[in-house]
């Protein structure tokens, strides 16, 4: 078995190898976890993410 943490890099990793032929498009992605934006953090840290908006944090679509 896997951790939910290195399936969703793996996942993000694979979205990456799309993006970097495309310009001036934004990527979301969508991770588990509910109302806990633990996953979504730490997966932003070690993917290299621009952003990461969590429930905790309230945000708005013009923050995106």
């Amino acid at each position: 078995t896997d951790t939910a943490l290195n399936e969703i890099c793996g996942a993000i990793d694979k979205i990456k190898q799309s993006a970097t032929g495309t310009r001036r498009r934004v990527f979301i992605i969508e991770t588990m976890g509910g109302y806990c934006g633990y996953l979504a953090t730490v997966s932003a840290l070690s993917s290299g993410a621009d952003n990461a908006y969590i429930f905790e944090e309230k945000f708005t679509v013009d923050d995106m």
